[in-house]
């Protein structure tokens, strides 16, 4: 009896020893998710919530992408922008980004419309623009006072004041002229002129500077009284001096008065005369 105790006693540590083994892998099935999670924690912590911040806390400037301005834009839009708005505090992952970002780049006086705004991978922002385009300056001129003879404001197609700092006078030359005596821009750049003759010369400017190559318009030039004239008048002056009364802008034709197609077409074919007036249609010797 004894010595079966002293087997049974020999026998049972390499009992114990065998569940201890088929015990352990269950509880380390238990104890490697735990300590993964905490690395995962820790690791977080030191390097992926900075990662996470370097790419979503603000918008980047080197990511977002616009369309190519033309050569009269002389400075770096997206720069500006980022600069005047504080991007760089708004996150891609805010769910009014793209409407921001389309607000913040509506802001720029060379912006005429942002048609939309994309997020991309990686933190990639596309904007889609469309650009004011220069068209005419207007030229300070007085009858009353001495003023200097190389003041101009550049205006686009719908009489908006263009950073004028970008310009210069070797650019003049290549616009139409606007000259309304003792007049001076009211409006900020990125706004309107603020004289509606003005504006409405450059809506003529708009449509004469396409066909620069057929038409050598030197000037564009309000006429008449304009308490008196509740449309502006306006007169062409050519390259060559020549001068002709077109009348008011372009859709804004009095009743009796020739359309804007119906001049442009006497302007491109040479139909006119020094003084002609292209409101009413020129009779010509056969």
């Amino acid at each position: 009896m004894a010595m079966r105790g002293e087997q049974d006693q020999e026998v049972r540590p390499i009992r114990d020893l065998l569940r201890r083994l088929i015990a352990a892998p269950t509880a380390w099935s238990f104890l490697w998710p735990i300590g993964l999670m905490i690395i995962g924690y820790v690791a977080y912590h030191r390097w992926g919530a900075e990662h996470l911040r370097t790419q979503f806390q603000g918008v980047q400037k080197d990511h977002i992408r616009i369309p190519t301005p033309h050569d009269y834009v002389r400075t770096d839009i997206v720069q500006d922008v980022y600069e005047d708005t504080a991007l760089n505090e708004l996150s891609v992952l805010d769910r009014h980004a793209t409407a921001k970002i389309a607000d913040a780049f509506a802001t720029h006086p060379w912006v005429r419309k942002v048609d939309g705004v994309r997020k991309l991978p990686h933190g990639e922002i596309e904007v889609s623009l469309e650009y004011r385009e220069p068209v005419a300056v207007f030229h300070v001129t007085s009858e009353t006072r001495s003023v200097r003879d190389d003041l101009y404001f550049a205006l686009d197609g719908e009489g908006i004041l263009l950073p004028n700092e970008q310009l210069n006078l070797q650019d003049a030359p290549k616009f139409i002229h606007i000259e309304v005596p003792d007049e001076y821009p009211h409006g900020n750049v990125g706004t309107a002129f603020g004289e509606r003759r003005v504006e409405n010369a450059a809506l003529l400017a708009k449509l004469l500077a396409p066909l620069s190559d057929k038409i050598k318009v030197a000037k564009i030039t309000a006429t008449g009284d304009p308490r008196k004239n509740i449309v502006p008048q306006l007169q062409i002056t050519l390259g060559n001096d020549m001068t002709v009364e077109w009348g008011s802008p372009p859709g804004m034709e009095q009743p009796g008065e020739r359309d804007a197609l119906s001049k442009l077409t006497d302007l491109v074919n040479g139909q006119f005369q020094n003084g002609d007036d292209l409101r009413i249609a020129a009779r010509r010797d056969l």
